[in-house]
């Protein structure tokens, strides 16, 4: 068995503090570590389309980033088949020498009075991705003026994924070695940082008060740590583990409803199913309500039922079911019907059940579920389906593995009806009723669809528009029709196309450099709708149309206000962000053999260069 397949979804990991320089190994010892690399993680990690980070991204990362994968985070079990020298030596052998910094300190603080500009993943509790032109301060009139303000590099980093939350005054973004940065807005300055247990990789979440001024910042880390910090000085509040398995984690940003926060739970099982020897599985996705003035918890409500014995698997070991349905994405809220929204995975293992690949209704004040609507039934599956993987986990059903990675989006039509707009990984998306039990009003293919989207993290929509960033990357199970990487609009009320984008691959390769597919959410403004792509450009486009407003290529090195290196890569997980006449998007992502990077870039229009 290759034990190594997701050393690289070590990549989720970065859970210690980074270690600085690290003792020198000798020839004897590069020689060996050679050899371990070579026997247990080449395979995956020399291999394109592996789903790994490269080894060019693994040494991006520090000794103890890669130790802490392998023996406390998402790669702790295939860590148990080396000793503790072996997985030390691996982890110095890949592991970059470089010491953390944290960059040029400011000489202010943030003051009482600061408000949010961009709050939350989706720009409010309907997660709609829209912000208008007068808060955004991007327009038609200056897009195409849109120039490099400030660049802040991640130190010791391989990706760049928390998307940031803006107020007046500052910048608010989580890193993969789990520090949490609190940056001015006019200059990146840091005027505050926090470190977390392990890496934050979803939009930190801020609160305020009575008069609408900010007071904590709320996110979550790898190892399902909620951590509330008081958003002037960094200081911790509380922290509370949401955790109930073994595996659970935190993937998706949190929503602040009246007090409440609505944690997502999802885990790394669906990693752990590769080794032949792990009873799969047990998990159960879900969702955790906190009180966010103390961190108690108030109600949890699960996906799945609890597993019990389903068999044995084609070793005879026993095999548990049902299990799965993780909730990776930011949960939406229906404050008129007292209602919360998520979107579902797939199942872990068999017996596939009825709330997988499901967009769920749960009562905001227990999380009793009024209803649910599947749109695809019998998807189970694990990492052990896989090419790589040895079959022995892999449940009867075998995928297809198409969740609802993008969180559900509410919005209103023109005759005042409620609407709920859902995107799958298949490339189908639905317009569902919620007045009706979810029933489903339309459904419209977008892409061809994938286990990596189709709709993979997030689309957006204005008042009669829904914006669909499409993936559609090569090699799919249960693709349907040809290749539309790109951006397609849908009007909302009836589900007919209005305009597409299909990006092309930029040249004949089969590389991420050449590669088009927009995985990362979109983001709406007045006319304009943007987009990052897998080989680092990030555009503009004409909500009119789909015509081309604007492009930057973040593939490259940058000079920083922080003093680290700074590169650019892959767009993916974390989409742009408008505020305060700024687009701030990240650059850097080193999963399934992406083009890694470690900055987060901030754009301004060049003033006194509007378009006439």
């Amino acid at each position: 068995m290759h034990i190594m397949r997701l050393f690289a979804v070590a990549a989720f990991l970065f859970a210690l503090s980074a270690c600085g320089e690290t003792e020198s190994l000798t020839d004897s010892d590069r020689v060996h570590a050679q050899a371990l690399y070579d026997a247990n993680c080449a395979m995956c990690h020399d291999t394109e389309g592996s789903g790994a980070p490269n080894r060019a991204a693994l040494e991006k990362r520090t000794p103890a980033a890669i130790l802490a994968a392998l023996e406390t985070g998402v790669m702790r079990q295939q860590g148990q088949l080396l000793n503790s020298d072996e997985r030390e030596l691996i982890a110095q052998y890949l592991g970059a020498k470089s010491a953390k910094v944290a960059g040029n300190m400011c000489n202010r603080s943030i003051s009482s009075d600061d408000t949010p500009i961009w709050n939350r993943w989706g720009n409010g509790i309907e997660n709609r991705r829209y912000q208008s032109a007068s808060r955004g301060g991007v327009t038609l009139s200056n897009v195409s003026s849109l120039e490099l303000k400030w660049v802040f590099a991640f130190p010791d980093a391989a990706r760049a994924r928390s998307q940031p939350a803006v107020t007046e005054q500052a910048v608010y973004t989580g890193s993969s070695d789990g520090r949490v940065y609190a940056l001015d807005r006019e200059t990146g300055c840091v005027l505050w940082t926090f470190d977390a247990d392990a890496e934050v990789r979803s939009a930190p979440t801020l609160g305020t008060d009575s008069s609408g001024k900010t007071d904590y910042l709320y996110f979550g880390d790898f190892n399902a740590n909620v951590y509330a910090v008081d958003a002037r000085t960094g200081n911790l509040k509380w922290k509370r583990s949401v955790q109930d398995h073994p595996a659970g984690t935190i993937t998706g940003s949190l929503t602040l409803y009246e007090g409440r926060l609505f944690v997502p739970m999802s885990s790394t099982e669906v990693l752990s199913a590769l080794k032949a020897e792990y009873e799969c599985c047990t998990f159960r996705g879900g969702i955790t309500a906190l009180d966010a003035a103390s961190g108690k918890s108030l109600w949890r409500m699960h996906t799945v039922n609890a597993a019990s014995r389903a068999g044995v698997d084609q070793q005879g070991q026993v095999a548990f079911g049902p299990s799965g349905a993780p909730v990776w994405s930011v949960p939406t809220v229906d404050s008129k019907r007292g209602l919360l929204y998520i979107g579902t995975g797939e199942n872990y293992s068999s017996p596939a059940s009825a709330m997988s690949d499901a967009i769920i209704a749960l009562e905001l004040a227990t999380g009793k579920i009024r209803w649910w609507q599947q749109t695809i039934a019998n998807d189970a599956w694990n990492a052990s389906c896989e090419s790589f993987g040895d079959g022995i986990n892999c449940p009867r059903e075998d995928g297809p593995d198409l969740d609802f990675g993008a969180p559900p989006i509410l919005t209103t039509l023109a005759d005042g009806r409620d609407i709920i707009l859902a995107g799958q990984k298949s490339g189908m998306i639905f317009a569902l009723d919620p007045d009706d039990r979810g029933k489903i009003l339309w459904r419209q293919r977008a892409g061809m669809g994938g286990f990596n989207g189709g709709v993979h993290w997030g689309m957006a929509s204005d008042p009669d528009t829904l914006y669909v960033g499409i993936a559609d990357t090569p090699g799919n199970k249960g693709a349907v029709g040809p290749r539309r990487p790109g951006i397609h609009a849908f009007d909302i009320a009836t589900g007919k196309p209005q305009w597409s984008r299909i990006e092309p691959f930029t040249c004949k390769e089969r590389k991420f450099e050449c590669e088009t597919a927009i995985s990362a959410p979109v983001t709406a403004t007045d006319g304009i709708v943007f987009g990052g792509a897998h080989n680092g450009l990030l555009r503009a486009y004409s909500t009119k149309d789909g015509a081309l407003l604007w492009s930057y290529d973040t593939r490259r090195n940058f000079k920083t206000v922080n003093g680290v290196k700074g590169s650019g890569g892959s767009i993916d997980s974390a989409g742009p962000v408008i505020a305060g006449g700024m687009l701030i998007v990240n650059s850097g992502y080193d999963k399934f053999g992406e083009i890694p990077g470690n900055v987060l870039l901030v754009f301004e229009p060049k003033r006194g260069k509007e378009r006439k």
